[in-house]
């Protein structure tokens, strides 16, 4: 599955954007990495910030390993 990466900078520029009722929160992958679903670039209520989630690295998603 393919996933958005955020480096720090725009996750702190855009992690708990607000429009309506969505929030955009970003999630940590298996590598440590913040990430979020490609949905997001779908979604009108991310629109006003729709540049900045395009410039967002596209990646394959590394799942979280449960510990045992």
């Amino acid at each position: 599955m393919i996933v958005l990466r955020a480096n720090n900078e725009q996750y702190k520029n855009l992690n708990g954007y607000k429009n309506d009722c969505s929030e955009l929160q970003f999630v940590k992958d298996g590598n440590g990495e913040w990430i979020i679903n490609l949905e997001v670039l779908k979604d009108p209520n991310f629109s006003e910030i729709h540049d900045q989630l395009n410039e967002l690295e596209e990646i394959e998603y590394v799942p979280v390993l449960e510990e045992e």
